[in-house]
């Protein structure tokens, strides 16, 4: 007989299970969720903190500034607090959600470091500035509190790194809020990319500056003062040279020599850096800087006091008048011999823009070595340590302040800083021109030049560059009319006497050369790979003269085959009194279009943009695409 069948022990799911069922999950994961409402709001209100507090650090209210990094941290702590429990946990696992949770996640993340980087700002803010800063003192660092600097670059710059390296996971697939989440991280990344960019390169330096500063062994270096009124085309020539030695933080300067001292002026001969094709036979001290690179100027300043002086020293700081002033409009004005007292808006013109005042060659050298302990003590007085370093960073920019130092990894860091005084190694477009006075004169005061390059690029990313050169003499009339101007080797002299240097793209090949409507020739030189082009002119007083290149760079642009093209252009200022202006039109080929402009640049015709700067003071690098419609 048949056995009857056996109940079935599979549990039956019913409709109304189901629906409970979910609708209890959506209740939990509800209640985890609770927190999250709160985050965007919390998170906003961080940043808002934070750019409140570096608004207040700009302005000098560091009171101000603690108080909204404290705010921030309240915030950017109950966003972690939300994201980063249990609630957290679970939502980043569910289906399509734990996307964005995730990404809410990283960017809280980043939060939390780019503010803990704005505590450490805020905490090390008053030993570098303000009345109470100690990181300056009479002619000294304290080397305990350079240390301490030291730390906190050091960490501010792994919390950026490890910000960055958050804002890097936030992905943007999600449909909605992925989009809002994407834009969330590119506005954090612009932030914090430069950020941690500026602290990377900052680093190394930061972490050299005990050593440089003599803390683990005395350190020597030669000051130069350079002054802009007689170029180089590393920059001004050498004024006044002054041994320094630093032991244990406290700077002790030598005797400040002026370049004419006796000793000094005379020729000599010393091993040249290799490859200087600006070192030629014997050289005085005041001439052993026409190389534009200080690595190779700097080195060949230290081995020629070397052999005339017999000092070996550690490495050069070049400074000239210009940086100097800008640094007096920080620490206030000077008396000085001859003047009295100037400040930094007539400083600069007192120094080497009036030499008839002078009654004597000897009240000239007597101030002239007075430059060397306002530069010591201005530099390495109490107080406005941001300040100070902020200005001779842009002076560094504008050629008017570089450092050599022989130590290699220092000065692999000077470099990275910017601090090195270099020309671009760019393979691309480029934009230098830099006179060498020729006649000893003062003249270069009053110089005033402008470059115009009008850059038309071919489909391959070749391009066709007209360039244009105009300088002006803009002296006034010679003061002593009975015996009139000498023309050369006279600081009284208003006659201009130069070669241009124009250094050019690499692989340039010049099609033309004129000096005013007159050939000159289309040979270059060769400076370490980098192609240069000489052009001399005699300027008379009031006077202007021009002079025209054309050439043929081979990599102005990037060509691609996606159909864009896009154009490179670096750019290096000369440090004269006053600034080189700047014009740069670029043509795209018919049928493209310009996309994004960086800063300074105007859309002035279809496929065409323009760069316009009166005063060229920095060293930019642009980079633009155009598109084949």
């Amino acid at each position: 007989m048949p056995s009857r069948p056996r109940p079935s022990t599979r549990r039956v799911v019913r409709p109304w299970m189901v629906v409970g069922g979910l609708f209890l999950l959506l209740v939990v994961l509800g209640l985890l969720a609770l927190p999250f409402l709160d985050a965007p709001d919390e998170a906003e209100a961080a940043r808002s903190d934070l750019e409140a507090a570096k608004t207040a650090l700009d302005s000098g209210d560091l009171d101000a500034a603690a108080a909204s990094i404290a705010s921030a941290r309240e915030h950017a702590d109950r966003v972690q607090d939300a994201m980063q429990g249990i609630g957290g946990d679970v939502w980043s696992v569910v289906p399509v959600v734990g996307g964005p949770v995730s990404d809410v996640r990283h960017l809280g993340n980043a939060l939390d470091h780019l503010t803990s980087t704005a505590e450490i700002a805020v905490a090390t803010w008053p030993a570098v500035t303000g009345d109470d800063a100690t990181l300056f003192g009479d002619r000294s660092i304290d080397v305990a509190t350079l240390r301490d600097v030291v730390t906190a670059v050091t960490d501010a710059s792994t919390h950026l790194d490890t910000a960055q390296l958050e804002l890097e996971e936030v992905d943007d697939s999600a449909l909605g809020v992925g989009t809002r989440l994407a834009e969330a991280r590119d506005e954090a990344t612009a932030i914090v990319t430069p950020l941690a960019a500026g602290a990377r390169r900052a680093k190394p330096l930061a972490d050299a500056l005990p050593d440089l500063f003599g803390a683990a062994g005395d350190r020597t270096y030669l000051l130069a003062i350079l002054n802009p009124s007689e170029q180089r085309f590393s920059g001004g020539a050498p004024l006044t040279l002054a041994p320094l030695t630093v032991a244990d933080g406290r700077l002790t300067v030598g005797e400040a020599r002026d370049t004419t001292d006796k000793e000094l002026y005379r020729v000599g001969r010393w091993q040249k850096v290799e490859g200087n094709s600006f070192h030629n036979g014997k050289l005085r001290l005041s001439t052993a800087t026409y190389a534009p690179d200080w690595s190779v100027s700097g080195e060949e300043l230290l081995r020629g006091w070397a052999r005339i002086v017999g000092e070996e020293t550690d490495g050069l700081i070049a400074v000239d008048v210009v940086a100097l002033a800008d640094l007096m409009r920080i620490t206030g004005p000077v008396d000085v011999p001859i003047y009295g007292r100037i400040d930094a808006d007539n400083f600069t013109q007192k120094m080497i823009g009036d030499y008839d005042a002078f009654p004597d060659n000897e009240a000239r050298h007597a101030l002239n070595l007075a430059l060397v302990p306002l530069f010591a003590d201005r530099l390495l007085g109490p107080g406005n340590g941001v300040d100070k370093i902020e200005s001779l960073r842009d002076s560094a920019r504008g050629r008017h302040f570089a450092m050599w130092m022989r130590d290699p990894d220092v000065q692999a860091a000077v470099t990275d800083i910017g601090l090195a005084g270099e020309l671009s190694d760019t393979e691309h477009d480029y934009l230098a021109v830099l006179n060498q006075n020729t006649n000893a004169s003062k003249s270069d005061y009053w110089q005033r030049r402008s470059l115009t390059s009008d850059v038309r690029l071919r489909p391959d990313g070749s391009a066709k560059v007209r360039l244009t050169i105009t300088v002006h003499n803009d002296s006034p009339p010679y003061a002593n009319q009975e015996f009139g101007d000498p023309q050369r080797g006279s600081s009284r002299t208003r006659w201009n006497g130069m070669t241009l240097g124009v250094f050019l793209p690499l692989d340039v090949d010049v099609t033309s050369a004129t000096v005013a409507d007159q050939p000159v020739g289309t040979d270059v030189f060769d400076y370490f790979g980098r192609p240069y082009k000489l052009l001399r002119m005699t300027l008379p007083p009031t006077e202007t003269r021009t002079a025209v290149l054309e050439y043929v760079v081979p990599a102005a642009a990037d060509a691609l085959d996606d159909g864009t093209l896009t154009y490179h252009l670096d750019a290096t200022p000369q440090g004269m009194v006053i600034p080189e202006a700047v014009s740069v039109t670029v043509h795209w080929p018919e049928g493209y279009d310009v996309g994004e402009l960086p800063d300074g640049w105007t859309r002035t015709g279809p496929g065409v943009a323009t760069y316009d700067d009166p005063g060229l003071v920095t060293q930019p690098s642009f980079s633009i695409t155009g598109s084949a419609g």
